[in-house]
């Protein structure tokens, strides 16, 4: 039988240490390699996917319940704060939903003035039609967001509320605004719309005698509106300006227009006027004008309804598209 000899060896501490150490840098290494994260080309971002739904080919307008109208806006609308989603298709940008009111029956109004007719309740949906003043348009309901939801060419479709009244609106066949810088500013906000508008900044009487009126004779005619609104630059010449209309409203009267006078409008803190001296003037200029020259109350309308003013004396667009809105409303020819 043979033998195998086997000649054991005894390990040093210093053979075991060198054996430790090695393992535990080998574990080290094995963990590093697992925790590294994968490898990125340069400039490459790693973002979860998100999925957004495309809109629907056509928009839907369910009067019955909560409406979300699918939307493509450009990149002006963007900027200008209507929607905000990065790196998304045009076509894919969603506008937010709205809100129906629906009226328990439809109603009839009226156009106050010439107005868009578009397919969802905000200038960013398309126009599919401009109407008149004094258009009589069928209502279903109103929107959060302040628009009326009406039938156009029979389908629902959407008026900005402000340009809608109950009562039936006269047509004028024009219109001529003569004004300072608030005239000048109403008219950049609401666009010319085919009016005359003679107006300057910082002006007020003499320029009312010398360039306005003349422009208010060239322009007088059968349903004619004339509205005039100045004297927040020179609240002192309130007598002036009651002696020179009332001069003027036979021969303006005479050729079919009507006349109106606009209050001075409210300020906010404004360091060299006081709404106390305007109201002051609007009161003296109300009493003193002749009978056939109609006043509009812009004053209380601002005061009751708000305005947002930057300086105190100038308002914001939207201000000036409301005020224009209350004017319309109350002209009647």
């Amino acid at each position: 039988m043979s033998h195998i000899s086997i000649r054991q060896k005894n390990v040093t501490s210093f053979e075991l240490t060198v054996l430790a150490a090695s393992a535990i840098v080998l574990l080290i290494l094995v963990c590093a390699s697992l925790l590294r994260p994968a490898t990125q080309d340069p400039g490459t971002i790693v973002a979860e996917a998100i999925e957004i739904p495309a809109p629907d080919t056509e928009e839907s307008y369910d009067v019955s319940e909560t409406v979300m109208l699918s939307k493509s806006v450009d990149d002006e609308e963007a900027e200008e704060g209507l929607i905000s989603i990065n790196n998304v298709p045009e076509e894919e940008k969603i506008v937010p939903a709205y809100n129906i009111t629906v009226f328990d029956s439809e109603k009839t109004l009226y156009t106050s003035d010439r107005v868009n007719v578009r397919t969802g309740a905000g200038t960013e949906f398309d126009k599919v039609a401009v109407l008149n003043r004094g258009t009589q348009v069928t209502a279903l309901g109103v929107t959060g967001n302040g628009w009326t939801q009406v039938v156009y060419d029979g389908a629902a479709a959407y008026i900005k509320s402000d340009y809608l009244q109950e009562k039936a609106v006269p047509v004028a066949s024009g219109y001529v605004f003569a004004g300072d810088s608030r005239t000048v500013q109403m008219n950049q906000a609401v666009g010319k719309s085919g009016s005359v508008w003679v107006a300057q900044v910082g002006e007020g009487y003499d320029f009312f005698v010398n360039t306005a009126i003349p422009t208010i004779d060239a322009s007088a005619a059968n349903g004619t509106a004339i509205i005039i609104n100045f004297g927040v630059n020179d609240l002192h010449n309130v007598d002036k300006y009651i002696k020179k209309v009332n001069s003027k409203i036979d021969s303006w009267t005479s050729k079919g227009a009507t006349v109106y006078y606009a209050a001075v409008l409210p300020v906010s803190d404004y360091p060299t006027i006081t709404n106390a001296d305007i109201e002051a003037f609007n009161s003296k200029l109300q009493s003193g004008l002749d009978s056939r020259v109609c006043y509009l109350d812009g004053y209380t309308f601002l005061q009751n309804n708000g305005f947002s003013t930057n300086d105190g004396l100038h308002y914001d667009y939207d201000t000036y598209r409301s005020l224009y809105a209350y004017y319309m409303s109350k002209i009647s020819i």
